[in-house]
């Protein structure tokens, strides 16, 4: 059994290694991680500067562990109060994927700059390029052959005549989109037949940078295309409904997401000191078409904003894992600048 299973590890191993240059790392949160995914987001939210951190622990119970995480800093510039002229957006953002007995990872760190053009009251049109300085590496020395079977086990003293020529490099990466939103109100609370509608295309890996993993290959890195759409309807006061949609296109890989989410308000914010934030309790589900489903719940604090996910594998890979846990925490300068008090003019 044992050595089936490190079988298993090792066939799981090669596959991903295959596809790593066709296809990225991804994250169920959609709506949180959207400025990742496409740059004309970065700032199209209600504040000043806003801090993000995702993490996802993928495949639980896999007999290894797949670790992603994410983080940005978000900022603002030439914002008004009334929200009727043009700003601009930038932002600082680091990744890391870790997966498997090998170490594999891919490391990002990235820059962003956005603009946001409003076309028409509430009407807005957003553009973003992005830049990042990516590193992949990994260590086989943890990696167990067949030529290391003792006869009654594999044993990592038995040397395994397998060299381990993986590359560690750096390369130079770049996106951009678009994206157009709609918003009928100032603060952001839909009342009751109020919607509003955010969609936005981007491309990732628009360079096609060259994947130099050993001294015989040199893959490229397939360009990404990234659709989102979200539409979110006030049914009351005091409620909304959110419908979502992402589509990832990479190579000859595509995948697909529907997030459905019911949120609440728990407490309104002062209308007259403006020193009460609004509370709200999101939960819903996202749906994705590799056969998983993954319930979610968060809390919004006003500024600070926790939630998380839990996905659930039905199709084929559920033989072998079941189970992946993301968390998101977010932090919103709502009603002053960090740096320089309140900036809206």
């Amino acid at each position: 059994m044992q050595l089936n299973m490190r079988l298993f590890y090792l066939v799981l191993y090669i596959g991903m290694s295959q596809l790593v240059c066709a296809q990225d790392f991804h994250l169920t949160q959609a709506d949180r991680s959207m400025p990742f995914l496409n740059p004309a987001f970065v700032g199209a939210y209600k504040g000043y500067e806003k801090f993000t951190m995702l993490n996802r622990n993928q495949w639980i119970g896999s007999g290894t562990q797949f670790l992603t995480s994410y983080g940005m800093a978000e900022f603002t510039a030439g914002r008004s109060r009334q929200n009727d002229r043009a700003y601009a957006g930038v932002a600082a953002s680091y990744g890391n994927d870790v997966g498997g007995d090998s170490r594999m990872s891919q490391k990002s760190f990235g820059l962003t700059a956005s603009g946001h053009i409003p076309l028409a009251k509430g009407h807005w049109l957003d553009a973003g390029l992005q830049t990042a300085i990516q590193q992949r590496s990994a260590d086989f020395s943890k990696l167990l052959y067949y030529s290391q079977w003792n006869g009654t086990t594999l044993d990592p003293s038995v040397y395994s005549g397998e060299e381990n020529d993986f590359v560690n490099f750096a390369f130079v990466d770049a996106g951009l989109g678009v994206a157009y939103r709609y918003e009928p109100n100032q603060r952001g609370e839909l009342r009751d037949g109020q919607w509003s509608l955010l969609t936005g295309l981007s491309m990732q890996h628009v360079n096609k940078p060259r994947l130099q993993y050993n001294t015989l290959s040199a893959d490229r890195l397939n360009q990404k295309l990234v659709a989102y759409t979200c539409f979110s309807l006030g049914l009351n006061e005091v409620s909304t409904l959110q419908f979502s949609l992402t589509h990832l296109r990479q190579g000859g890989h595509t995948e697909t997401m529907l997030g459905t989410l019911y949120r609440i308000q728990l407490r309104g914010s002062s209308q007259i000191t403006n020193e009460v934030s609004t509370r709200l309790l999101t939960t819903g589900l996202y749906f994705r078409s590799s056969a998983a489903i993954a319930p979610y719940v968060s809390i919004d604090f006003g500024a600070f904003d926790f939630g998380v996910s839990y996905d659930a594998d039905l199709g084929a890979a559920a033989a072998v894992y079941r189970h992946s846990v993301e968390l998101n925490l977010a932090y919103t300068f709502l009603k002053k600048s960090a740096f320089k008090g309140s900036r809206l003019r």
